[in-house]
């Protein structure tokens, strides 16, 4: 990466953005920038009273993030924690949903989305694991696809949504 960039962002990973003057090299504090900045847009904070919840999810989504990593990357016993880290997802999803803080999609489920999307081809593509399914047929993962259902009624979504060829090899180089 440029010299340039590598004096933003010392590690190299993205995202970084420079708002304001201010370097924020994190999705989460970027987003909180952003959402600080345009106060009379919708909101997509957590609702009132879940910002625990919120911050928790945060955190499951990357154990998630890790469990896929070194299930996809490494060999067949990682499979295990990953289904457990997903089951804790869909559980999760199950007590509340169809989104990850109730009825209406916050930043916490666009932080889910690039990963339950690329875990949901890549998976498919190297490992033969089906956790996305069409609608109605059987699956150990009902909540998270009611997410995903739910998720493409939103047309910001659908719109910017990538295929998942282009998913299955959007991979971290680790």
């Amino acid at each position: 990466k440029p010299m340039e960039f590598r004096r933003l962002q010392p590690s190299g990973q993205i995202p970084v953005a420079i708002i304001d003057g201010t370097v924020y090299r994190q999705s989460n504090d970027i987003l909180r920038v952003i959402e600080e900045a345009f106060p009379e847009h919708t909101s997509l904070q957590p609702p009132k009273g879940q910002e625990s919840r919120a911050n928790q999810l945060l955190g499951l989504e990357r154990q998630l993030f890790s469990a896929w990593m070194y299930w996809l990357t490494g060999s067949e016993r990682s499979k295990e924690n990953f289904i457990a880290t997903l089951n804790v997802v869909e559980r999760e999803l199950d007590q509340i949903g169809p989104f990850f803080c109730g009825e209406s999609v916050t930043m916490v489920d666009f932080m889910f989305a690039s990963f339950l999307e690329r875990m949901a081809a890549s998976l498919l593509y190297f490992k033969g694991f089906q956790m996305r399914v069409p609608p109605g047929a059987p699956t150990d993962f009902p909540a998270v696809n009611r997410w995903f259902d739910a998720m493409e009624t939103l047309d910001s979504y659908r719109l910017t949504k990538s295929d998942y060829f282009t998913h299955a090899w959007d991979l971290p180089p680790q």
